[in-house]
């Protein structure tokens, strides 16, 4: 059931209280700030450190009054790892306790609050999303986890999940063909950087800022995403409904432009002259390396469930000793059943089960251990693999990539390229000012009007702003096919470590998972046959004696020991079979932009490279900001608003001209 209402607390609100706030463990009573309004939020509840590691937050909007429901998403080791468990155990096919325990906690505050949203992120995402598949609450989430194999719908207008373009997590689902275990609608942000050093704030959206070559360059998941002026919604590309252009509108829009947008405009120009006083400052010595280049392979990989194992020894090992924890429970199995067989009484009222029930969980009992060892042997076979791959595969992705991999001439085209970039960001910036200045004479003018005038008459009668320069970018002659043959020779370096990668590892992972596969079957048929003899001695009833009582609960204690194993190997066969068919050949495929980024660490080259993305990161919502102030003010014959109109055109054009020449002048990432 949809809830059919429309929130006035802020999707932006949503995802700093999700991905910053909750993580801070404010108590019950707090005052927050958030998005810079003091006093924004008072935290109504504040559940942390719980035995199921289900963390929470309840806070009041002090301005709507409306109340949301915060979960915590994972932190690292605490509480004992409970939270980093639960996020291996999501690709598994039964709902952990953990969303189970959600769901509980949100019906129960639900009954002391009028909750009106729930949010979160990572595994915090995954729990509000449970939620809101199962209550009538709207969800919004930041970079989600995945909800256990099931049917949802992606049309749920309820549950809004927005997804930034590098969060490591998001990379490791979309290329796991997971995306259908997230319900509702996915918006695909841009606000991050493919860097080793952002890999974990970019998948909760915050932390401090970063410094490059001196440049502060801001981690905040909402700082610049595109937001509407009049609606104050996040921007997707689509067409909303249009504003009544008016008076106060028109001061909404000049009140945004001094607020907001031209910040970030100024903020974008700062990153861009950096990039260029770097090219220009170091020429050719732009790929030298000032540290020894590190190979990041391990921590791409590990981004995966499974590669969580393959790369990390703690995991690593955490797995080994889960696989061989199932050998004292197949023993005890065993010993219980064999009590239960050899009981005189028993076995007599028990005549009626065919004796294969008995045998079939003897001969599990047995052969367990054997499998177990074979499983252990092949995924030990992996790592082998994996460390030969180290050694062989990656130095393929440095084929080329030293201290001269940007040519003279390259160095040259470079330099030229970013004068003109930086000639063309200084004209842009200086156009949207004009437009601020412009809307703001508007609006001014709207405030002289004839108070006896009609808002539609006012907005007739304003005469159009004062004419100005036409800002025309110059085109920039180098660079015209980007980086070229540069990019060339990454595109093929990458090509052949896939390929090696691939031939090396697909085998031995199958082979695991084909091992991995027998072991759940088996286990499966050793929780069946317990399931079955637990039934039957249901009915078993021997008076003056506890035997039977005995049986029962030595049963159920094996019942209760191998469930969580059932559980895990699920788990574990579904992350293993994310890299199967293609898997593995998609999840290196996703990470490519950190690998690229990563091969030029140490050099002035990468700094050129984070700069440049993150003021395109800018000037995109920038752009999708001027699209929909366009599309607000179009087809309005008002002479004021017509010439703003295409004043904002021209804008969008000249970002689509900048956008360009600044992807030309980087590799693609």
């Amino acid at each position: 059931m949809q809830t059919g209402e429309v929130l006035k607390t802020s999707d932006l609100d949503i995802i700093e209280l999700s991905g910053k706030i909750v993580y801070r463990e404010p108590q019950r009573g707090d005052i927050v700030k958030v998005n810079g309004v003091p006093n924004a939020y008072e935290v109504k509840e504040g559940k942390y450190g719980t035995k199921s590691g289900l963390d929470y937050m309840i806070v009041e909007n002090t301005k709507t009054g409306e109340v949301g429901m915060i979960f915590q998403g994972t932190q690292g080791q605490k509480d004992g790892g409970r939270d980093i468990i639960t996020d291996a155990t999501l690709p598994g096919n039964i709902p952990d306790a953990q969303l189970e325990a959600a769901n509980e906690a949100y019906r129960a505050m639900s009954k002391k609050y009028h909750i009106d949203y729930v949010g979160g992120n990572s595994l915090g995402g995954g729990l509000s999303n449970y939620v809101a598949s199962n209550n009538d609450v709207k969800s919004v989430t930041y970079n989600p986890a995945i909800l256990p194999d099931g049917k949802y719908s992606q049309q749920n207008p309820d549950i809004t999940n927005y997804m930034s373009e590098y969060d490591p997590l998001t990379l490791g689902e979309r290329s796991a063909g997971y995306l259908s275990r997230l319900p509702g609608r996915n918006v695909m942000v841009k606000n991050n950087l493919p860097l080793m050093g952002t890999l974990v704030s970019n998948h909760t959206g915050y932390s401090d800022p970063i410094d490059i070559d001196g440049e502060k360059v801001l981690i905040d998941a909402d700082a610049y995403l595109p937001v509407g002026v009049w609606s104050g919604a996040i921007l997707t590309g689509g067409k909303g409904h249009k504003i009544d252009v008016n008076p106060d509108n028109m001061k909404i829009l000049a009140d945004s432009m001094v607020s907001k947008m031209t910040g970030q405009i100024t903020t974008a120009q700062s990153h861009v002259n950096h990039a260029v006083d770097i090219v220009e400052r170091e020429g050719s010595k732009l790929d030298d390396r000032r540290t020894q280049l590190t190979t990041s392979f391990d921590d791409l990989l590990g981004q995966d469930a499974f590669g969580k194992v393959l790369t990390g020894m703690a995991a690593y090992e955490q797995l080994r000793e889960e696989l061989e924890r199932i050998n004292p429970v197949g023993v005890k199995t065993y010993e219980a059943v064999q009590c239960i067989r050899m009981a005189p009484v028993l076995s007599d009222i028990l005549d009626f089960i065919s004796m294969h029930v008995f045998s079939g969980i003897l001969g599990i009992a047995i052969e367990l251990p054997l499998l177990v060892a074979d499983t252990i042997s092949k995924l030990d076979g992996i790592i082998l693999q994996l460390n030969a791959l180290k050694k062989g595969a990656i130095p393929m992705l440095f084929n080329g990539i030293d201290n001269h991999f940007l040519s003279d001439g390259m160095v040259t085209e470079l330099k030229e390229h970013y004068k003109i970039i930086d000639r063309n960001k200084d004209i842009l910036t200086n156009q949207i000012s004009t437009f601020g200045m412009q809307v703001k004479y508007v609006s001014q003018e709207l405030e002289k009007a004839d108070k006896l005038l009609t808002a539609h008459q006012k907005v007739e009668q304003v005469s159009a702003p004062p004419a100005t320069s036409n800002f025309v970018l110059k085109e920039s002659e180098a660079m015209k096919d980007g980086m070229g043959k540069k990019q060339k020779l990454l595109d093929e370096n990458y090509r052949k470590f896939k390929k090696s990668a691939l031939s090396s590892l697909d085998p031995v992972i199958a082979s695991f998972g084909s091992s991995l596969q027998q072991l759940d079957y088996m286990v499966d048929d050793l929780m069946d046959g317990v399931g079955k003899l637990r039934s039957a001695l249901s009915f078993a009833h021997i008076p003056f004696t506890d035997i039977d009582q005995n049986a029962r609960q030595a049963l159920d204690d094996a019942i209760r020991e191998i469930q969580p194993y059932q559980i895990a190997l699920a788990s574990v066969k579904g992350a293993v079979q994310s890299l199967r068919g293609g898997g593995l050949d998609a999840v290196l495929e996703a990470y490519r932009p950190y690998i690229d980024t990563a091969l030029f660490e140490g050099t002035q080259f990468q700094n050129v490279i984070a700069l440049n993305k993150a003021s395109v990161n800018i000037y995109e919502s920038s752009k999708m900001v001027f699209e929909d102030i366009k599309y607000q003010l179009s087809d309005n014959k008002a002479v004021a608003i017509e010439a703003l109109d295409k004043l904002a055109d021209k804008v969008v054009i000249n970002l689509a001209i900048l956008l360009d020449q600044l992807k030309r002048g980087s590799i693609e990432v």
